[in-house]
């Protein structure tokens, strides 16, 4: 038996499916690992979540308006007061620092993609040159399908090989790698928030992602919601809108009540509406923190000691369903919270179904290409069985011998 060669079979219709099916897996599951990161940020229900020091805070002023002139009691009111800011504000700067995160991960991802485009024009040159005189570059064309592989996870490319051999790998219409060239994305930095961009590095043009997992990260970390996605950037400008309001809301009563020693027009919170001001500045104000006769309990600058009037429409500003156009305070945040959870079950979902599909697609491919364990184990058993029949067999024609030459014959002697 001559060997006369070595091909590679390939099916080139189930490479293009399965990195297509793995590039909106690779999507789906950075959408999938910052919306989780998202639930871990708010950390709800629990002791130190929103919902529960929201409650503590009104409780408190509740208590204080059973004993308006106890300062013990005001000391209650400020500490609780202290730890809704403290809540708002780490909860922003957490969610500040995730789209920071995810910036980062975006520059990292646009590196490997060079990196791939870089090591697959090299193999391209390896391949052209070693087959030159009619071999097959089998083990170099495994690695570049494995390169192609792993660039598929992180952008949508399409890719085909000429009839000279010359492969060509496309973002969305536009070269890559063509051949021995290669075309480098650049992460552009927007100048106002230093967040980043994908563009051509030779023309300055922005790269079309159809999907993939930079366009999931892409999506996460600036989708504004209504109606596009919901990323890290619609979660920092809503919590920023429910920190605003909230305050607005309370410094406005507390500031028409008067507190122990007749002062007046004082905030509670620092005012969030100066410019320049969000939700990781939130704390009470400074005239708060310096007196605790400051806290406007009362209506009446004349008024006895124990007047609790204003201090009750504080309490009222709980309930007030009109604060925002999903209802009270505590309606905006569990609204925020339980899309956030809703939204992460759809993208673990949807990574789940890709996950599922790009395995599918790959068992296919590898029943062609690869080396099915379930087939080589069927026919090392029929191997067996085979070498166990034919050694039966022999071990009977030996017997057979044995018995013609040593037994016939020996009647008489």
């Amino acid at each position: 038996m001559d060997i006369t060669g070595i091909n590679q079979i390939r099916d080139i219709f189930l490479d293009a499916q399965y990195r297509g099916e793995n590039c909106v897996y690779g999507e789906w599951d950075a959408k999938a690992q910052v919306l989780n990161s998202l639930e871990a940020i708010f950390n709800e229900p629990s002791d130190t979540g929103i919902a529960t020091v929201m409650k503590q805070f009104f409780e408190s002023l509740e208590e204080l308006s059973k004993t308006p002139e106890s300062l013990s009691t005001r000391a209650t009111v400020r500490e609780r007061a202290v730890a809704v800011a403290q809540t708002i504000r780490t909860t922003y700067n957490k969610l500040v620092d995730k789209r920071e995160e995810i910036n980062q991960n975006i520059i990292t991802n646009i590196g490997e993609v060079n990196s791939y485009a870089k090591r697959i024009a090299d193999l391209n040159d390896q391949i052209y040159k070693f087959e030159l005189n009619g071999d097959k570059a089998n083990d170099l064309r495994d690695s570049r399908n494995l390169l192609l592989d792993k660039l598929s996870d992180l952008v949508s490319i399409t890719s085909y090989e000429d009839s000279r051999g010359r492969l060509r790998v496309d973002i969305a219409g536009r070269a890559l790698v063509d051949n021995t060239d290669y075309y480098e994305i650049e992460a552009k930095a927007n100048p106002t928030d230093n967040m980043v961009n994908p563009v051509w590095k030779t023309t300055g043009v922005a790269v079309d992602l159809k999907s993939g997992r930079i366009k999931g990260l892409l999506d996460a970390r600036d989708g504004n919601g209504d109606p596009a996605y919901k990323g890290v950037n619609y979660y920092i400008n809503q919590w920023n809108t429910f920190a605003t309001t909230f305050t607005d809301t309370i410094n406005e009563q507390h500031r028409a009540g008067y507190g122990l020693n007749s002062t007046t027009a004082v905030n509670l919170f620092k005012d969030l509406s100066t410019p320049g001001l969000n939700a990781g500045d939130m704390d009470i104000s400074d005239d708060i923190k310096d007196d605790l006769n400051k806290i406007a309990a009362a209506s009446d600058p004349n008024g006895l000691p124990g007047d609790n009037t204003n201090i009750l429409k504080l309490i009222k500003l709980r309930g007030d369903t009109g604060v925002f156009t999903t209802g009270t305070f505590e309606d905006f945040t569990t609204s925020l919270i339980s899309n956030l959870g809703v939204d992460a079950q759809q993208a673990e979902r949807m990574t789940a179904n890709q996950s599922v599909l790009a395995k599918y697609v790959d068992n296919n491919r590898q029943s062609i290409s690869g080396v099915s364990m379930d087939e080589e184990m069927s026919d090392m058993i029929k191997y067996q069985h085979s070498y166990n029949a034919a050694a039966r067999m022999i071990t009977a024609i030996d017997e057979m011998i044995d018995t013609i030459v040593n037994k016939m014959g020996v009647v008489g002697r």
